[in-house]
């Protein structure tokens, strides 16, 4: 009673389980110590865990499915001692794995992600952090929430940053909450390995000399702004790691494309004609957006009696606006088949 009443694990109260290994205990009791300006997304992250593992307790199904489809996406994880090149192996094979061949871009993301286990939500932090994943090592199996930035964030970015989280996630860093930011110390093995799979991940070399052969500028006074627009829209990269990937992999010379920095995105993608379609996938990358994948469980939740309104406007990141969820769900026509227990 007194686990259920506190919220504190049963295993942390006996004693089995470490305060520093809980994740809701360490957070609360300052064990777990965040940075004040990822404080609140860090606290969001971790109460969308402790949604996500009371939904799967309703839902075991979902959770065997989605361990065994990470399982098998584990199998591309390369171990090397050199990080850079374990983690081109690793992008390399996971792209065989989901059949993407050699050209083929990567598409949903997200979707992907929350195929294996993971709940992605989207929200504002500081300029400065593009993305956090979190995850609870107190719970066996290695579920975790990944926070993607909203806040001036490009969707090129933003794909990159989930890309980035899910190499901790297929290598299972044993750490309870990566903050990614926008620099970070050059020593930090970790972060530089999720850094390259998710450059080779979404733009393998191959790739990147393939398009840069057909879509390149053929002699200098073409210009290089319309061929960088098609190939940012092409692999759903940001600007600048466009332009990272082509001097690395493509070999073209960074100053050919720096003066290219300095120039709007929208005028470039208008110069290249791809304006609409630019738009269209810029469309949502501003807008805070719950977990596909837990909202879903949620709502099934809620209509069968298992979870209270509170549960949903927590996944909804609405936790202030219970009575608000509530009566959307009924307009929407959820209503419970029996009461559901307050303490859920």
């Amino acid at each position: 009673m007194l686990a259920v009443c506190s919220g504190v694990p049963l295993a942390v109260l006996v004693g089995d389980t470490p305060v520093q290994r809980s994740l809701a205990v360490a957070l609360r009791a300052g064990v777990l110590a965040t940075d004040d300006d990822i404080d609140v997304v860090a606290r969001r992250a971790e109460s969308s865990l402790r949604d996500l593992e009371l939904l799967l307790s309703w839902y075991p199904q979902e959770g065997a499915r989605t361990s065994a489809l990470a399982m098998e996406a584990r199998r591309a994880v390369a171990h090397d001692a050199y990080h850079k090149r374990a983690a081109a192996r690793t992008a390399e094979r996971l792209r065989d794995y989901l059949e993407l061949g050699d050209e083929e871009p990567v598409g949903d993301i997200a979707q992907f992600i929350e195929s294996l286990g993971a709940a992605v939500i989207f929200d504002s932090m500081p300029k400065t952090v593009q993305g956090i994943t979190l995850r609870d090592p107190s719970q066996s199996s290695w579920r975790s929430a990944i926070m993607v930035n909203t806040n001036h964030t490009w969707w090129g970015r933003q794909r990159f940053t989930m890309a980035h989280e899910l190499c901790h996630f297929l290598y299972q860093d044993d750490r309870s909450l990566f903050v990614n930011r926008k620099d970070y110390p050059d020593g930090h093995l970790e972060e530089i390995r999720a850094e390259v799979f998710a450059r080779h991940f979404l733009a393998p070399d191959f790739a990147v000399r393939q398009f840069w052969a057909e879509h390149g500028p053929k002699k200098p006074i073409d210009g290089y702004g319309v061929p960088l627009a098609k190939f940012m829209m092409r692999f759903g990269l940001s600007r600048q790691a466009s332009i990272k990937t082509l001097v690395e992999a493509a070999g073209v010379p960074r100053s050919h494309l720096e003066a290219y920095t300095q120039v709007r995105i929208s005028q470039l993608m208008r110069q290249a004609r791809l304006q609409d379609e630019w738009e269209r996938a810029c469309s949502a990358q501003g807008e805070p957006s719950a977990s596909h994948w837990a909202l879903s469980m949620a709502l099934d939740a809620y209509r069968d009696g298992l979870v209270s309104s509170e549960v949903v406007a927590r996944v909804l990141g609405r936790s202030d606006d219970v009575t608000g969820v509530k009566q959307e769900l009924e307009a929407a026509g959820y209503q419970q088949s029996v009461q559901s227990p307050d303490f859920r």
